[in-house]
């Protein structure tokens, strides 16, 4: 069967579909090939090994009914979710192409990110993706997907002009396209790096400049910030150890948005951070390390999208968040019920989970 194709989530899926290709689990073995029909069994493995969307046939999509209207794509146009999923699924396969030789497409990047600058309006549905929970497995694909977002938004919350927006989606997009060469067992290693084994993951953000460069069309200053966003301004960062204004300002928003979505996101070897630890960690323990201009506009405008999130407390109550205190993010103001807690004055309680 040939023709239209679709990726949707794994849970929209239902018996009958057929696989629009191969898929792979994440050491490359093929566990369905292309024109598979999915049956119970098949979906329930998809997501027992944790893969989130797949590509089926748009005619066997139609002769099923009860698609989950909400993640399938119509010809009416389609969700942000879905797009998002969509997306991810794109730079997955793209960095596995990488990953065997092939060089980047810069066609492809360029679909995502024109899509992305296009929608200026969708900062909440792209801050519920960044939000919501992520597959181990998958997490290089959606942090690319996440960093490329929030770096458009930290680049418009800095009011810098749209080609510079678009340059910092690009960027942010491909900060770790140099990780498709790096060995999968460090990638996915459950525990700390050896030094040696470090060395070689540091080498990911040169094996990302090289990918990038060889395509004469993307922009330089994208490649160099694809090279120098783990660059600090105190020099303490790598590949080259430089500081101040020798760092460019796409890799400087980057890094801001790069280390956000890491430490809030899970991953082989730690349980992830609650935004509001991340939060005080980037507001108080920063000085010299990241830009202050980018930092503030980040923390000052990001904050405001946790209003209204659901937290646990240390005393084990769950509560609201109601206020952000300017002084202190992490310290917000939550209500328990009828009380009203505000965490800057009641210093003996502290938020343990983000709900």
């Amino acid at each position: 069967m040939r023709g239209k194709r679709f990726v949707i989530s794994v849970d929209s899926c239902k018996p009958g579909m057929r696989t629009a290709e191969a898929i792979a689990n994440r050491y490359g073995a093929i566990i369905l090939y292309e024109n598979t029909v999915l049956d119970e069994h098949a979906i329930e493995h998809l997501r027992n090994i944790g893969i989130k969307a797949i590509p089926v046939y748009e005619e066997s999509m139609i002769s099923v009914s009860g698609v989950d209207k909400d993640w399938a794509i119509t010809n009416d146009g389609q969700s942000f979710n879905v797009k998002y999923e969509q997306d991810v699924h794109v730079m997955k396969k793209a960095l596995t192409d990488i990953s065997t030789g092939k060089r980047l497409n810069k066609d492809v990047t360029d679909r995502i990110v024109n899509t992305m600058v296009r929608k200026p309006q969708e900062n909440r549905n792209m801050i519920n993706a960044i939000m919501r929970i992520r597959s181990i497995d998958e997490y290089t694909y959606y942090h690319c997907m996440n960093v490329s977002m929030l770096s458009m938004m930290i680049a418009r919350w800095m009011n810098l002009d749209e080609v510079m927006v678009r340059k910092c989606a690009e960027a942010g997009l491909l900060h770790d396209v140099g990780k498709a060469k790096i060995p999968q067992e460090i990638i996915n290693k459950p525990g700390k790096l050896t030094d040696s084994e470090f060395a070689i993951m540091k080498r990911h953000s040169e094996f990302g400049y090289m990918i990038v460069t060889e395509d004469r069309n993307f922009d330089h200053q994208v490649a160099v910030a694809v090279l120098t966003h783990h660059e600090k301004l105190d020099g303490s960062g790598y590949p080259m150890g430089l500081s101040g204004n020798m760092i460019n300002q796409i890799a400087r928003i980057v890094s801001v948005a790069d280390i956000f979505d890491a430490m809030t996101a899970n991953r082989v070897y730690k349980d992830k951070d609650t935004p509001f630890a991340v939060f005080q960690l980037m507001q108080q323990e920063s000085f010299g390390v990241l830009d202050p201009v980018v930092l503030n506009a980040f923390l000052n405008n990001m904050t405001h999208y946790y209003i209204g999130s659901k937290v646990r407390l240390s005393t084990g109550e769950t509560g609201e968040v109601v206020f952000m205190n300017r002084m202190d993010f992490s310290k917000p103001v939550v209500k328990v019920e009828d009380r009203f807690i505000d965490l800057a004055v009641t210093k003996s309680i502290s938020i343990v989970e983000f709900l």
